[in-house]
């Protein structure tokens, strides 16, 4: 049998307090870049993905880089989760405690 020829990351996948789902996993194909990624959760979850949706790594406190393919990252294989969310609502990855939550999304002042 020949290799498979794509790559497929297994990913769980937190989104904010607003949407319809909290978590989900999903198998997405790791030569996609992080732009094509989230257009791909969109499409497949059915869920929004505004012009400032990114791809945030909690372990590590960073944002991956909208055209940089998912390969690139090797950590998204042992990452817990991934969190697909405003890149407005975390300034600089900054997280504010409130409540029980990390994630200051969707906080109306």
């Amino acid at each position: 049998l020949a290799p498979p020829t794509q790559m497929a990351l297994v990913m769980r996948i937190k989104f904010p307090p607003t949407y319809p789902l909290i978590y989900k996993t999903l198998r997405i194909d790791a030569n996609l870049t992080v732009v094509q990624a989230i257009k791909f959760i969109s499409e497949t979850l059915n869920v929004a993905a505004g012009d400032n949706i990114g791809l945030y790594l909690p372990q590590e406190k960073r944002w991956l880089e909208d055209n940089v393919a998912l390969s690139t990252y090797p950590q998204l294989q042992d990452a817990e989760e991934i969190e697909f969310k405003d890149k407005n609502d975390s300034l600089s990855g900054n997280s504010v405690k409130l409540g029980e939550h990390n994630d200051p999304c969707c906080v109306l002042q």
